[in-house]
């Protein structure tokens, strides 16, 4: 019988790739699940076989009972959030456990935008202008003292779920109708709006995981977004970038203050960031992992994944804590390719992706369609095609190859597609 054990909360998208690495380190793994059903975003990532047991949260006496008796007295080694709807839950859980986590009186400031704003404001740190409503005359009289365009969005959610850039007063309208008093794709309900003024830059991501309040940046990448009529920004691609250079090095030391006003003291940690022209401003934290990504071109390119790190962080923290005030280094250029579609129909061949698959500096891709499954045009995190890895030594190939995936796309050559099928 083993004697470590591991709690996750909602181990779902890259979260489910957990229970394995743990698995290889002898520690058993409870899940936990924050609401029922599984909302159907995540439903396919749930992988019950991974764990001793599925406790599903019914009210937090209730719920201890049972997380208790299946813990048989061992006091588990970490309760961690697998997906952004698991945050403050594996918050709650790590306190009541007495387990090293992220403090429940800052729960919110990791899951409400609004919230977050307020914390790094406070702490000093730049954020665009911002205003949390329910009323529509409010915001239209704020966003008229603002400029345009203006972002709409919810107070909580992820994956640039309902994200609107409104250029003008009706598209704002249209935008807090989408949003205000419905339903988002993580099970919350939009009694609010945020609204703020649009930051210009370049977009970064940037991951970390965190021991006691100490941060280490797992790895950075340049965020690149398309801007597409009636839709938010879409994901474009991402370039892995090296540790050192100038821009890198405000975007960490911004970074790892903004972790500390979050209070992000313990676990992984996924942010983007724009670089203005004054300077770093977080546009959002999430104390998870990064969804909807695949670590093997990332760890042959930089030798650990931030999933890794997240595994030796709980199972190793001495050795974890050596790597503090290092750099990762970069030894191959990695692109990651989100797949855009601009058809909507039922796929009836997949055969044209082999094409992207014999390119040089194929690596990996995850959530492809299969023939049979529906696309729709992509407008948002939730409905791309599929996303590929591009890996090689010389980052020219990269460009060519990334540039060879968009004509291929642009001729409809990639999915074969009936059109006449109603979505």
């Amino acid at each position: 019988m083993t004697h470590n054990i591991a709690v996750i909360v909602d181990a779902y998208s890259t979260g489910a790739k957990l229970a394995a690495k743990f698995h290889a380190e002898g520690v058993a793994v409870l899940h936990v699940q924050s609401a029922s059903p599984i909302i159907d975003f995540y439903i396919n990532d749930f992988r019950p076989d991974d764990f001793i047991a599925n406790v599903v949260f019914n009210g937090l006496a209730e719920s201890l009972v049972e997380i208790n008796r299946w813990l048989n007295g061992i006091k588990p080694i970490c309760v961690l959030a697998g997906a952004e709807t698991g945050i403050e839950l594996a918050d709650l859980l790590a306190g009541e456990l007495g387990v090293e986590g992220n403090s429940t009186e800052t729960s919110r400031v990791r899951r409400d935008k609004y919230a977050m704003a307020c914390a790094l404001k406070e702490a000093g740190l730049a954020t665009p202008y911002f205003l949390r409503t329910d009323n529509l005359h409010t915001l239209t009289e704020w966003a008229s003292g603002h400029g345009w365009p203006i972002v709409l969005k919810p107070l909580a959610s992820a994956g640039n779920d309902s994200v609107f850039f409104c250029n003008d007063r009706t598209e704002l309208e249209s935008a807090f109708h989408s949003i205000y008093n419905k339903a988002n794709r993580f099970g919350g309900h939009n009694n609010h709006v945020l609204a703020q003024t649009l930051l210009k830059g370049t977009q970064y991501v940037i991951n970390s995981v965190s021991i006691d309040a100490q941060h280490y940046i797992s790895d950075m990448w340049i965020d690149r977004r398309k801007v597409i009529a009636g839709a938010s920004n879409i994901y474009d691609c991402e370039e892995l970038l090296p540790y050192e250079g100038e821009v890198q090095e405000a975007l960490v030391s911004y970074m790892k203050k903004a972790l500390d006003a979050l209070g992000v003291h313990n676990g992984p940690a996924h942010s983007e960031i724009m670089m203005t022209a004054e300077g770093p401003v977080l546009i959002e934290t999430g104390a998870r992992l990064q969804g909807a990504m695949l670590e093997e071109a990332v760890i042959e390119a930089l030798g650990e994944s931030q999933i890794t790190l997240t595994i030796e962080r709980y199972c190793h923290p001495h050795l974890f804590k050596r790597r503090l005030g290092q750099q990762y280094v970069l030894s191959k250029h990695v692109l990651c390719v989100a797949m855009i579609s601009d058809q909507e129909g039922v796929v009836v061949d997949t055969t044209g992706f082999e094409k992207i698959r014999s390119l040089s500096s194929y690596a990996c891709h995850f959530h492809l369609p299969e023939k049979g499954d529906t696309i729709t045009r992509t407008i948002d995190l939730f409905s791309i095609p599929g996303v590929v890895y591009l890996s090689h030594e010389e980052f020219a190939v990269l460009q060519a190859d990334y540039a060879t995936i968009r004509r291929l796309e642009s001729a409809h050559q990639v999915f074969s597609l009936n059109e006449n099928v109603p979505v």
